[in-house]
């Protein structure tokens, strides 16, 4: 994931950032925001600079939101904190984010629900290490670069939580997400757990390989689509609205990739190319992919098996209950008209 440098604030400014952010449209260079048409409701959402979240602009652009009568409002907030926290003022209406992410939120009782998953990382997500590092084992006594209380730890516990090593035996040295492949470039650290383009990054580094990633371990990293909880309850068809036009964007990605990936690349700054590139770590599922009961499960299981490392690691207090905040009936009833 691509992040933007942030420093540490204090919650109350951090609040403040993003509540101002929350009226700000997040266009292109030299774009300006176009009147509201009658009968178009705007929706706010936040996400980190993933590149699988990319359809979201895409959507945008080729007007596949405002066929479901929805325009987008793209909150630049890369810190979970203030989601969380935006939430539970009720001023967010969705984000997308790593599931690792959303037990952590639910633990705290956010009020929100998945109502679909977004895309499932196949060697996006990876440890990269030096020369020196063979195994999983290695890394006990190691200085490993990665950011708290976000996917990269979650990805890495959950290894040392399969494998029965004690995650304690490493040496977690903090980092912001953003700056993790360069404490590694900088040999600050002798390991980093980070995603694309960063691994890419990391690579670069004179004996560096990816040790292990998702394409060995996949169903760890799932992202969702999330909803403030009174909107799947009070309005589903509004959060509809926003999973249709998820979907024909990503239709429209698979049938004219070189156009599409011209389209989002922008927002990422990189060229398309590069945007085709980095997507092949990641799989997005249509959505008749997702309605295979077997997908369901899966999504399920990568949400306990996270809760219950966090609550062996401490990271959460109490193991959320998955089928509270897994919602799979909108996108069964996807297509049946919504009051």
């Amino acid at each position: 994931m691509i992040k933007k440098i942030m420093s540490r604030k204090s919650l109350a400014f951090m609040r403040a950032i993003f509540f101002f952010s929350l009226s700000v449209i997040v266009l292109l260079p030299g774009c300006a925001p176009k009147n509201q048409s009658k009968g178009v409701t705007r929706v706010n959402i936040a996400f980190q600079e993933w590149v699988g979240y990319g359809p979201f602009y895409l959507a945008q652009e080729k007007g596949f939101m405002r066929q479901e009568g929805i325009e987008l409002v793209f909150v630049n907030e890369q810190l979970d904190s203030a989601r969380r926290d935006a939430f539970k003022e009720g001023m967010l209406d969705f984000e997308a984010g790593t599931i690792d992410l959303l037990v952590s939120k639910v633990a705290q009782d956010t009020p929100i629900v998945a109502v679909m998953e977004i895309d499932q990382s196949f060697g996006s997500d990876a440890i990269v290490a030096d020369e020196t590092i063979k195994s999983l084992e290695d890394l006990s006594g190691k200085r490993i670069a990665l950011a708290r209380d976000d996917v990269g730890e979650t990805f890495i516990s959950v290894l040392f939580y399969q494998n029965a090593l004690p995650f304690s035996a490493a040496t977690i040295v903090p980092r912001l997400t953003e700056e993790v492949a360069d404490s590694f470039l900088n040999r600050e650290v002798d390991a980093c757990v980070t995603w694309e383009p960063q691994v890419s990054k990391a690579l670069q580094r004179p004996g560096a390989h990816v040790l292990t990633s998702t394409k060995e371990h996949p169903g760890i990293i799932i992202d969702t689509l999330n909803a403030r909880k009174d909107l799947v309850e009070n309005n589903p068809g509004l959060v509809k609205k926003l999973m249709r036009g998820w979907f024909k964007a990503l239709q429209y990605y698979k049938e004219y990739p070189l156009e599409a990936s011209g389209i989002i690349a922008r927002y990422y700054g990189v060229t398309p190319e590069q945007y085709r590139k980095q997507v092949e770590g990641l799989e997005w599922d249509s959505y008749e992919e997702q309605q295979r009961s077997s997908e369901k499960e899966e999504w399920f299981k990568a949400f306990d098996s996270i809760a219950e490392v966090k609550l062996a690691n401490g990271r959460i207090l109490k193991k959320p209950d998955a089928s509270k905040f897994l919602n799979h009936t909108l996108l069964e009833k996807l297509y049946e008209v919504s009051p």
